[in-house]
């Protein structure tokens, strides 16, 4: 009897943790904060590959943000939405012609750019109460 108590204790023990343990899933992001962390984790690297002075995969990152910019653009209905995300795309892709040229001082500029560009988003859409 107390072996089938014993048993039945570490059953329940058990199920409880791993009822818990699914409960702590954090949700799913959104289609837009996957696009927002991809253009984040590019200007990171941009950041970090400019510092090396690395233009190629500076140059690989901004065209890869040109493409996606350009994508998300396309389909935005919010005309200023559109427009600063369009302009992301085409800043990208002068960081892109820069970095070929190893303008480090170019890309620097440009890369500031598209942060203001970003702020201007998050300010005037994003966080507009």
């Amino acid at each position: 009897m107390k072996k089938i108590i014993s048993l039945l204790s570490v059953a329940i023990f058990a199920v409880a943790i791993l009822a818990f343990a699914a409960e702590d899933t954090k949700p799913e992001l959104r289609p837009a904060q996957k696009i927002m962390q991809a253009r984040v984790a590019w200007l990171t690297a941009m950041n970090k590959n400019l510092d090396a002075k690395y233009f190629v995969a500076v140059a690989k990152d901004a065209d890869d943000l040109a493409v996606q910019a350009k994508k998300v653009g396309e389909n935005i209905q919010n005309p200023l939405g559109k427009e600063l995300t369009l302009a992301i795309s085409s800043l990208a892709k002068d960081i892109s012609t820069a970095s070929a040229k190893q303008d480090g001082d170019t890309v620097k500029i440009k890369l500031g750019e598209i942060k203001g560009k970003c702020g201007e988003c998050h300010a005037k859409i994003r966080d507009k109460k």
